[in-house]
């Protein structure tokens, strides 16, 4: 049998724009996951401002090896909160979505 025509036997269309939609028009949020999005906004928006209170030394002085001379915007900080609130919010909204597809499972069990 030649693999094309097998190919041509099993193959289905692909899902239209209007059935797509449809589908994200009935994929409702839960409190967890707006939550999870407005949270990890603010864990956004502090660690721009703790990279900016906490700053780094951009040269150190020769003479005094405790004091700078120049400081710098602390990307390291800002990158490890974000990455931290990043975790945190992915776990809240995973737990958002557990909780969807247990009412959903339960709405189809009373049926």
């Amino acid at each position: 049998m030649n693999m094309f025509e097998e190919i041509e036997k099993i193959k289905t269309e692909l899902p239209k724009a209007k059935s797509i939609s449809k589908e994200i028009k009935n994929f409702k949020l839960n409190f967890y996951q707006i939550f999870a999005g407005i949270l990890y906004f603010i864990v956004i928006c502090l660690g721009i401002i703790f990279g900016n209170l906490f700053p780094t030394c951009g040269t150190s002085s020769a003479l005094y090896a405790g004091s700078c001379i120049t400081t710098e915007f602390n990307f390291s900080l800002m990158l490890c909160i974000w990455l931290v609130g990043l975790i945190v919010c992915i776990f809240i909204f995973a737990i958002g979505h557990i909780i969807n597809l247990l009412e959903a499972i339960n709405r189809k069990l009373k049926k």
